[in-house]
């Protein structure tokens, strides 16, 4: 037996075999990627939106210290409050007698960080009102909407002689509520977070 017939023949792949091959390679592939595009998609949105409840969290807890160290400027309104909810809330701080303003503010060179993509914005003066303002909520959030519940609508410190009797019986306390809107680089970004809490000042003048 010669040599040439011990030697078995080798087989190929066809080009059928390869093109199916390069087939399942090619879905295994796409569909790694699309877990992989899926998956860091799910990530982002969870930072942005982890991002979005912390500025959140600040511009509202900036708000209540406001609140805690300052007493309601009743003066300022008249006497008694307008109907509610209010859109400014005004204050008097308790340490330095400042007047406070604080409100919802749209973009220009005195409000919102001077950013367009930050407005409307959360806003505070400590000299009523009178030249520039300092942004309470952050870069990178739009504040939607801020309200402000006020209760009493009367002075509970302030005492009528002529009655004997304050013109209320309860502790001032201010109800917020407000709404931020995430900016980002897709429509999908844009999401709603609303925040609420109750704060009273800390002083009481009777």
């Amino acid at each position: 037996m010669t040599g040439d017939k011990l030697i078995k023949k080798r087989k190929a792949f066809t080009i059928v075999e390869a093109l199916v091959v390069m087939s399942i390679f090619t879905v295994l592939v796409t569909s790694m990627c699309d877990i992989y595009v899926q998956t860091s998609r799910y990530g982002r949105s969870i930072i942005m939106r982890a991002k979005l409840q912390a500025d959140a969290r600040n511009a509202i807890e900036a708000i209540a210290r406001a609140i805690r160290v300052s007493n309601i400027d009743y003066s300022s309104y008249g006497g008694t409050l307008p109907a509610q909810p209010t859109s400014e809330l005004r204050l008097i701080n308790s340490k330095t007698g400042d007047t406070v303003r604080i409100k919802l503010s749209t973009f220009d060179a005195n409000h919102c960080n001077n950013d367009t993509k930050s407005s409307p914005c959360v806003d505070i003066s400590t000299n009523g009102g009178v030249g520039a303002w300092a942004p309470l909520s952050p870069r990178g959030s739009k504040i939607d909407q801020l309200l402000f519940y006020v209760t009493p609508s009367q002075d509970p410190f302030l005492f009528d002689q002529a009655t004997g009797l304050y013109a209320a019986t309860t502790q001032p306390a201010v109800t917020i509520v407000m709404r931020t809107l995430g900016v980002g680089t897709k429509p999908s970004d844009n999401w709603l977070y609303t925040l609420q809490t109750s704060v009273t000042p800390r002083l009481y003048l009777r």
